[in-house]
């Protein structure tokens, strides 16, 4: 997109918050015309490039990336959360863990098939082994809906870590991680997560999952916190370049969580060295209102970085399941993407940060590991 070519001023995104359009309560089939046909017709939707030998790795087995075109795929949720909690991780005093509802298997069946109608055709689970994902757990739920599942895995953040973790070299740990890819069939490395200030450990892990990527050809995203940290994400691209690692093959997430950057400038940053940009916050209640995440992205798309947008929610809350009266996993097409197109994102962008660009960040041509 030519910058500065579509969009009207901020300010409108940042009116959102008021009327129906920032409720959520426009059904995503009415603003997508999904799943009965696609947003734009296949003869005047450009084609997406892929490299040869290319698949998506869903649980179930590898996919054409083109069996992915018709729907949007959300590149950062859990679909399996403390499903146990980890041995090792202290339970809540008051309460249930968080995702805890997601070892509920009928449930989750019901909620993935009412998030199909909605759009959707592809998930991707960033529960990780220290967050308590089972992947066990994620082929018998793919074996029951509508939606493709990917499973994303490796470690969250050092609090969370294995006992073992501290005494382990990155080598022994790449070699834990290319063990369970193959054994659990991951379509993905994350979400690989370093703190405000990064803990050795954390360093270690992040870069033991880069020669997870560089030995297997995985995509790998990021989990950034919450906090919203500029530096994060630029300390985290860092130790990836220097790596080797070609940025344009990993996601730096939770960037719709920085404060301060109404411009984007720190997602213009990342994009021009090539990673894409990780909105997976977004749609519901968590972190800051989507008022200004809409800014953001209008803001990276001004400026010309449309293809390295990614949309997700990482959404783990159980009062916010469509059981529940909320959007489910259908929040990113039900909420977010309605705040977008009154902001005035036309929708051939929308087809492209929500069907093509996640295809892109997922698609790899698998190596021996």
């Amino acid at each position: 997109m030519t910058p500065g070519k579509m969009l009207p001023t901020r300010r409108r995104a940042l009116q959102l918050l008021g009327g129906g359009v920032a409720s959520g309560l426009l059904d995503a089939r009415d603003v997508w015309g999904f799943p009965e046909k696609p947003l734009l017709q296949d003869e005047v939707r450009p084609k997406v490039a892929f490299p040869d030998g290319a698949i998506i790795r869903t649980v179930l087995g590898d996919v054409d990336p083109s069996m992915l075109s018709h729907g949007a795929t959300l590149f950062h949720e859990h679909l399996s959360l403390s499903d146990p909690l980890p041995a090792w991780v202290d339970p809540p005093e008051n309460g249930r863990p968080l995702g805890s509802f997601t070892a509920d298997l009928d449930l989750m069946v019901d909620e993935l098939n009412a998030t199909a109608q909605d759009g959707v055709s592809c998930i991707v689970s960033g529960g990780t082994r220290d967050l308590g994902q089972n992947a066990g757990g994620l082929r018998m739920l793919a074996e029951r809906t509508d939606v493709h599942i990917v499973v994303a895995s490796g470690l969250w953040t050092q609090p969370r870590y294995p006992p073992d973790i501290p005494d382990k070299t990155e080598e022994e740990i790449a070699a834990d991680f290319i063990r369970d890819a193959s054994s659990e069939r991951w379509g993905a490395i994350g979400e690989i997560g370093t703190s405000l200030v990064m803990h050795p450990d954390e360093r270690k892990v992040l870069r033991a999952a880069c020669k997870v990527h560089l030995r297997t050809g995985l995509p790998l995203f990021t989990h950034t916190p919450h906090e919203g940290c500029r530096q994060c994400a630029l300390e985290q691209l860092d130790v990836i370049e220097s790596m080797g690692v070609n940025p344009r093959l990993i996601c730096i997430g939770h960037l719709a969580d920085i404060t301060g950057d109404p411009s984007a400038e720190l997602h213009k940053e990342l994009a021009a060295r090539g990673a894409f940009l990780g909105f997976d916050t977004v749609g519901h209640q968590i972190t800051q209102g989507d008022a200004l995440k809409v800014e953001m992205v209008v803001a990276v798309i001004e400026a010309g970085y449309e293809d390295h947008v990614l949309l997700s929610a990482d959404f783990a809350r159980e009062e916010e399941l469509k059981a529940n009266g909320g959007a489910g996993y259908s929040s990113v097409p039900a909420i977010f993407v309605p705040k977008l197109r009154y902001a005035g994102v036309p929708d051939h962008v929308i087809s492209k940060i929500l069907i093509d660009n996640p295809r892109r960040f997922l698609a790899f041509t698998p190596k021996e590991g």
